[in-house]
């Protein structure tokens, strides 16, 4: 003890605070190196694998069906971001069909986590182009078959009365009776517009309790409806798609596509992933009343020139008439 002093002691903690910086340091760098080789293993398995374009692809499925004439063209080559997590995030555009070409209308977010139940799509709508909220009156009370009452909205015509020629728009409306598919097109056959979204009667009240519905003054809409659309197919890989621009044209494949698109999700995705993630209610009960049954719509979403579309006033069975998104002039061959 007679030979301790404190520069022994300064020695000797200079000496500690070096061991125990250097030990820090290295328990650092071999985190780095963990971390490092752990994203790049991730970033790999997820270029050979790409399950994002699965996501994508149901993502956009989910969105044509549930938002009438709002859709988004599939992606050629970009893909998703990875999180450390293994979070999947991927943005597309949303456009509708306003006359012959798209208009954007906003960007859907979509958010795949591990679990289906904190995964996410969000729709974010540009301030500048408010979509419309385009809803379909049943034609029947399903549980009671009788008629539900009919309005017609004035306004709507009036203001396409008002629009100059060199307009196209976009018009919603519904049916006073439900009708197969194609009967609806034979109905419209005269005019030059373009058929681009149907609602679909999918066994609701019948089948089960749709989740959002409303009812008063002998009105009686479904708010979680699906409609039917140009349809989109795609590969096992989910790499490429073939998709149907009008409803017109390919009306049997349209049908076809949808209840194969249904029956690939039943069987290959967990509920909570349709449900949850995509918030597609009653997929099951809906391709079982499709299947059964065929398919009935009760209403449409048209686009054309805007005086074209008023003609559709004078048409029998057209009711519930709502005006969408207004464009100039597009509709040249």
């Amino acid at each position: 003890m007679d030979d301790w002093s404190q520069d022994k002691e300064k020695k000797v903690l200079r000496k500690y605070r070096f061991t125990l910086t250097t030990r820090v340091l290295r328990v650092l760098l071999v985190c780095i190196a963990i971390y490092s080789l752990y994203i790049g293993g991730v970033s790999i398995v997820f270029d050979k694998t790409r399950p994002d374009r699965q996501h994508i692809y149901y993502s956009m499925l989910a969105l044509e069906w549930q938002q009438p004439n709002i859709k988004s063209p599939f992606p050629s080559g970009s893909s998703a971001d990875i999180s450390p997590l293994l979070t999947q995030k991927y943005s597309y555009p949303l456009i509708k069909q306003v006359g012959k070409e798209d208009v954007v209308v906003g960007e859907m977010h979509m958010e795949k986590k591990l679990w289906d139940s904190f995964s996410s799509m969000t729709m974010d709508l540009t301030p500048d182009k408010p979509a419309q909220k385009l809803n379909f009156h049943l034609p029947e009370d399903p549980k009671t078959g009788k008629a539900t009452v009919v309005y017609s909205n004035d306004i709507v015509w009036k203001t396409l009365d008002k629009l100059p020629e060199g307009t196209v728009a976009e018009v919603a409306f519904s049916t006073t009776a439900f009708m197969e598919p194609v009967e609806l097109m034979r109905m419209l056959a005269s005019f030059d517009v373009h058929i681009v979204w149907m609602p679909l009667y999918t066994g609701e009240f019948k089948s089960f309790e749709p989740k959002g519905y409303g009812s008063g003054d002998g009105s009686l809409t479904v708010y979680d409806r699906i409609g039917l659309s140009g349809g989109m197919k795609v590969s096992d890989d989910f790499s490429t798609t073939r998709e149907a621009r009008y409803l017109s044209t390919n009306i049997q494949d349209s049908q076809r596509w949808m209840l194969e698109n249904m029956e690939n999700l039943l069987k290959n995705e967990r509920k909570s992933y349709y449900e949850k993630f995509l918030g597609l209610s009653h997929l099951q009960e809906r391709y079982d009343f499709l299947k059964d049954n065929g398919f009935q719509v009760y209403g449409a979403v048209v686009t054309g020139p805007t005086k074209e579309l008023l003609k559709l006033r004078d048409v029998e069975g057209i009711s519930n008439e709502i005006l969408g998104e207004i464009d100039f002039w597009n509709w040249d061959d």
